[in-house]
């Protein structure tokens, strides 16, 4: 695996200020990245991003606001397309709130055989207490297998 880690960490880090429930505007305020070396999001542009799993390992979304006061829950992850490639094993467990005292947190397990091509999906985050939920549109890739 080149020395990436097995477990693929993805970081949704919002701009508070000014987002609204419109998608466009949630799209010019989010921002995705991992911990595979996976090229940062263009922003503005979600649903371009794509971010690489390994097989039979997890995949955890953690939020992370701007301004470093807001909390951003991790709600849920939904697969776009239901008849999709299915790269993560279903159903995701909603999220959980953080121990160290963040946001919630959602973590999958990535199947154990190796799939090809990338699969949409939803990440659903809510803002501290607020019950607005903002959807957002990303894309994951298992990472190819070298012997």
């Amino acid at each position: 695996m080149g020395g990436k880690p097995a477990n693929t960490i993805i970081t949704l880090t919002v701009t508070t200020e000014g987002l609204t429930t419109d998608p466009d505007n949630i799209n010019n305020h989010v921002v995705f990245s991992d911990n595979q070396s996976d090229p940062l999001e263009n922003p503005g542009h979600p649903e371009t991003y794509v971010s690489t799993v390994n097989k039979g390992a997890t995949c955890e979304w953690q939020g992370v606001a701007a301004n470093g006061r807001d909390i951003i829950n991790i709600l849920s992850v939904v697969k776009k397309n239901p008849d999709g490639i299915d790269i993560l094993n279903t159903p995701i467990p909603p999220g959980i709130q953080d121990p160290k005292g963040g946001g919630k947190k959602l973590t999958a397990t990535v199947r154990g055989n190796a799939i090809n091509g990338d699969e949409p999906y939803t990440v659903n985050f809510s803002i501290n207490d607020s019950p607005i939920i903002y959807p957002v549109d990303p894309k994951i890739r298992m990472q190819e297998q070298t012997s």
